[in-house]
């Protein structure tokens, strides 16, 4: 404002004082010239681009003040001034300016709790821009705010300017940073409901810990002070206090003991609870069935919170029915004598509509039939916001998209919703190289390429080696998940691996192919064929039997596995089951048993951000026709996605050299607290419980039957995050029933999904 007050001012005395005179006596005479005089960093080519006052023409008044309101629009001029002489053959006219002056040097001192990159980035003074004196007062302010941000909330700045010949102001910014101030105390005043401390929970706002300089709490921030008011009045309106005030904050700054402390008075008002509760509307949804979606119910505290959330489900419950623009409304009659509210769900669910166009934006790679498939909504039909949800949980589950965004809009005719999927596409494809340490393999090394989004048609294709001191594996496998978009799918593997199970070696080499179909939203059913090679050596004469031995065999089996999956998210859950039952049929040609498993893992939402994870699998297996189970089937445990903490050496039956059998059976329980740290990074503590059963020499620490009571145990923690590269995860775990001659505990590393 100032800054066009200037202006203008500058313009009308231009215009009063120096173009009546000289118009009153030389207007109408021809200009036989035009300079500028005064200019040096504008180029006169630029002033005279915008003068219409041309050698040749006429000296016109009203021309004159054009002239000098388009030079003073270009805002780098603070006077300009027109004069005249008599030349040879007309006036010579000239327009003297007198410019703004611009940013030189921009020099900042005395700064080292900040980045001086990071100071410039927030002040408007800056070399070659307009020098202006508000920018002084702009950037003092800027200064002053990001440290306090910091917490140094007695920081002083001061900004000289001095102007140099060539019409620049080099700037100089002293800055007296002082030290570190925090919040020494928070307290409330008025609270009769909820102590000070459980007030405080709500804030973002936090009093200074003995562990402040790690999360930088007790930093006095205006703005986040201002929000947890509504936070602590929200928190009031959640249990009942309908009439809560916050009032304005009182801040003590002690500059000596460099503290803080704020006080916050509250007034609390009456807690107010639900007289009676009523659906109002047709019954498309009996009013009953609402009443008992919801959680809000009569004789409870009045929360704000909750009655929200019943809103949206009930909103939710309509959108199911096709009336995706369902009007839900909370109606309040608050009695403050009686301390109790009359409420009523009042519900007009409008028209219902219908599906219009499903549209794609964003999948530059991946085709539209890709994504398209994985709706369970069609073009056409009634609209469903719970089938819309799936959708996009379906999606995101392809993991294709760093992000997923679904919006709908209303289409050609109201009766019509248009649904636009915006994607935000990720690398599919990734090769790596890896590395790891195990106290039984040694050194592990792993390779892999993949391509899980094959030419943006959703084929998968890895090929994945794997290196240690006991194995040496190779496989390769092209999966199609949908058959020509149909709910089949479809997948061929080879492989050839080399592992040492310490009491034999076993080589194996062989090819399958895999086939599935979707029976149910969240339920599917698969069917494997796999042939194999199997070279068993290294097997002493001691310690052969009639499992054990070296010998060549062939298996030949079929595999039907039933998979149940409601998980939200499948690398990183938080809600939801998976069941997986599993069997192992093999004597179409070679040996002959059976393996059979069950295996089910829940994942549930704690307190806060903290996620539970229960996981357990049981397994059987059995030789038939007068075979015994070949060692090669048998089960082994302990490892990154086993049991923690333990190694293969550690668990089941031994044979005389102490080197382990693996077993018939094997039991297994994992418990888990995760916390997710960011989108891609979670941390977890677990519990781990297990035992493999069968037949040896030494089964001194299992037995042959499944037996609760000979289990193993450990305990430990660990990390998960997701790569470039794909799922990794690190754990150490710790045994709590180490016996004579075991570590104290295993470190693992682990790539892909936990269980």
């Amino acid at each position: 404002m100032a800054k066009f007050f200037n202006t203008f001012l500058a313009v009308l005395v231009a215009i009063i004082f120096l173009c009546p005179p000289l118009l009153s006596a030389q207007q109408g005479e021809v200009i036989e010239s035009v300079k500028i005089v005064g200019n040096k960093r504008i180029d006169e080519s630029t002033i005279l681009y915008y003068i219409k006052s041309k050698p040749g023409t006429v000296l016109s008044k009203l021309q004159i003040r054009k002239d000098i309101e388009q030079i003073f629009s270009l805002g780098q001029f603070k006077d300009i001034q027109v004069d005249t002489q008599n030349g040879l053959e007309g006036l010579e006219l000239q327009f003297l300016v007198e410019e703004i002056p611009s940013i030189g040097d921009v020099e900042i001192l005395g700064n080292s709790k900040l980045e001086t990159n990071d100071i410039r980035e927030k002040i408007g003074l800056r070399r070659g821009a307009t020098f202006n004196e508000h920018l002084v007062k702009e950037s003092k302010k800027e200064i002053l705010k990001a440290y306090e941000e910091k917490g140094y909330f007695f920081a002083e700045t001061r900004i000289v300017t001095k102007k140099n010949p060539d019409n620049l102001v080099d700037v100089v910014i002293r800055i007296r940073e002082g030290e570190k101030v925090k919040i020494e105390k928070i307290r409330f005043s008025g609270n009769k409901a909820f102590k000070d401390k459980k007030l405080a929970e709500q804030m973002e706002t936090k009093a200074r810990t003995w562990f402040s300089f790690i999360d930088d709490s007790g930093v006095y921030q205006k703005d986040i002070l201002k929000l947890d008011m509504f936070r602590i009045e929200g928190f009031y309106q959640d249990n009942g206090y309908l009439r809560i005030k916050v009032l304005e904050p009182r801040i003590d700054i002690n500059k000596k003991a460099r503290q803080i402390h704020i006080i916050i008075p509250v007034e609390e008002g009456p807690q107010f609870r639900i007289k009676s509760l009523k659906v109002k509307g047709d019954d498309t949804i009996p009013h009953d069935a609402i009443l008992k979606s919801i959680l809000t119910k009569k004789g409870d505290i009045y929360n704000v919170s909750q009655l929200r959330q019943d809103i949206i489900t009930v909103g939710d419950l309509f959108s199911e029915k096709g009336f995706a623009y369902a009007d839900v409304n909370p109606v309040t009659k608050i009695d403050d004598k009686t301390r109790v509210v009359e409420l009523s769900i009042d519900v007009d669910k409008g028209k219902k509509v219908y599906v219009g166009n499903i549209n794609m934006l964003g999948n530059i790679k991946t085709r539209d039939n890709v994504i398209r498939r994985e709706f369970r909504l069609k073009e056409g039909e009634v609209f469903d916001g719970t089938k819309l949800k799936r959708s996009k949980q379906r999606i995101n589950n392809l993991n294709y998209f760093e992000d997923v965004k679904i919006d709908t809009q209303r289409g050609e005719n109201p009766e019509l919703i248009d649904i636009l999927t915006t994607v935000t596409e990720k690398p599919t494809g990734s090769f790596t190289i890896g590395a790891g340490f195990s106290s039984v393999e040694n050194l592990i090394f792993t390779t892999s390429i993949a391509q899980d989004n094959l030419f943006g048609n959703g084929h998968r294709v890895n090929l994945t080696a794997s290196l240690s001191s006991i194995r040496t594996d190779f496989n390769i496998s092209f999966t199609e998940p949908r058959l020509f978009d149909s709910e089949i799918s479809a997948g061929i593997d080879a492989f050839n691996q080399d592992q040492d199970f310490l009491s034999f070696d076993a080589k194996t080499s062989g090819a399958g192919f895999r086939l599935g179909k979707n029976i149910t939203e969240y339920e599917s059913l698969s069917l494997g064929y796999r042939f194999e090679n199997v070279e068993v050596t290294g097997v002493s004469v001691a310690d052969t039997s009639e499992f054990l031995k070296n010998e060549t065999r062939t298996t030949s089996r079929i595999s039907p596995t039933y998979v149940y999956d409601s998980r939200d998210n499948f690398l990183n859950p938080s809600k939801g089951w998976r069941h997986v039952v599993g069997f192992e049929f093999a004597g179409l040609g070679g040996a002959k048993f059976t393996r059979s498993s069950y295996e089910i893992t829940y994942y549930h939402p704690l307190v806060g951000k903290l996620v539970g994870a229960a996981h357990a699998r049981v397994n059987f297996a059995e030789g038939y026709g007068g075979e015994t189970l070949p060692s090669f089937e048998r089960y082994f445990m302990g490892g990154p996605t086993s049991l923690r903490g333990f190694t293969i050496q550690d668990i089941g039956p031994k044979d005389t050299d102490g080197d382990p059998l693996g077993g018939s059976k094997a039991l297994l329980l994992n418990l888990e607290t995760q916390y997710p740290f960011t989108k891609s990074l979670r941390g977890f503590l677990f519990y781990d419980r297990g035992n493999v059963y069968g037949s040896g020499p030494d089964i001194s620490l299992t037995s042959k039957d499944f037996d609760l009571a000979e289990m193993r145990n450990s305990v430990g923690a660990g990390i998960r995050f997701i790569s470039p590269f794909g799922p990794l995860g690190f754990a150490y775990g710790v045994k709590l029933d180490r016996k004579s001659g075991e570590s104290t505990g295993e470190f693992h590393f682990s790539a892909g999904s936990a269980f």
